[in-house]
């Protein structure tokens, strides 16, 4: 995800830092950042001179300190590790600036119950979706000592950067997008276990309902469009049918017995082949999309 976003902010006109501790895996993730834009250039959505200005945009290092030494903004986005987290932040209150933005891009974790910094009013949660350079959505999580100050300045750049940021005012586990994604991974799963419907027909059924839906409209928009007291009598006659439980899922379990993990092993609900081509096609699908929601506004 870090290159993900380095990549966005490049290429809307931010000077740059990328670090990686390793220069093959840095060098990995610059060689990844240049195909990323040259499927964007297939595409027709950039040109070649943006290359060249996101790839001046962008300097990588394998030394943090000078990486973020004259920084406005620092994203950290390493793995879901508690202890590698905090001693990431604990290198960045020594290196930056004390009016540098600290900012993690976990999904999952509070890190505000375990950080500690010198000025905790300027660390809050900036957390991108995948893939950051397409998908506008930032979900700003702000955290007990986080100054509105830093909120706003976060906010504004990300807006003027074209992304489409959601404040949550306060830490709940799985944020704003996660949560609600597992509120309908359970219901979903659950269904599959019971025998009702397969994974197939549930995907189906989102796709050609949801996903024609959501590029313009959210849920509480559609219950306008349904009528609210239609939403209400709906919702209270399904909400105690509704699976509630916390146990993990047969149909889960197999999958992982099987070794069967999605995309990154070739299998997970569907087969996929090539990791990397399949994630390159998803993007093109993702980017495509976005194209065509431009054109509704």
């Amino acid at each position: 995800m870090g290159l993900s976003i380095a990549q966005f902010f490049a290429m809307n006109g931010h000077k740059t830092s990328l670090y990686n501790r390793t220069p093959e895996n840095l060098d990995k993730a610059v060689l990844d950042i240049k195909n990323n834009l040259n499927t964007l250039l297939d595409l027709g959505s950039i040109k070649e001179e943006d290359i060249e200005a996101t790839m001046e945009n962008l300097e990588p290092f394998t030394d943090l300190k000078s990486a973020v030494k004259d920084a406005d903004l620092v994203i950290e986005s390493v793995s879901e590790n508690v202890d590698l987290k905090k001693k990431i932040f604990e290198s960045l209150d020594k290196f930056c600036r004390k009016d540098t933005i600290l900012s993690s891009d976990t999904s999952s974790l509070n890190i505000y119950d375990f950080l500690e910094v010198s000025h905790p009013e300027r660390v809050l949660i900036t957390h991108f979706f995948n893939p950051a350079y397409v998908m506008p959505l930032v979900e700003i999580v702000k955290g007990p000592e986080t100054s509105d100050e830093v909120v706003n300045r976060v906010y504004k750049m990300l807006k003027e950067s074209g992304k489409d940021p959601a404040v949550l005012n306060k830490v709940v586990p799985g944020f704003i997008v996660n949560r609600l994604s597992v509120a309908l991974a359970r219901e979903a799963m659950h269904m599959v276990d019971q025998g009702w419907t397969t994974p197939q027909d549930i995907d189906s059924a989102i796709s050609s309902t949801f996903g024609v839906r959501y590029p313009f409209e959210g849920h509480f928009e559609l219950f306008d469009f349904v009528g609210l007291d239609v939403a209400s009598d709906v919702i209270n006659l399904l909400m105690p049918e509704l699976y509630s439980g916390t146990d993990s899922f047969k149909i889960l379990e197999q999958k992982l017995k099987a070794k069967d993990l999605g995309v990154k092993s070739g299998k997970g609900f569907k087969e996929y082949g090539d990791a990397d081509k399949a994630r390159r096609e998803r993007d093109k699908k993702i980017i495509k999309v976005m194209e065509f929601v431009k054109t509704l506004e």
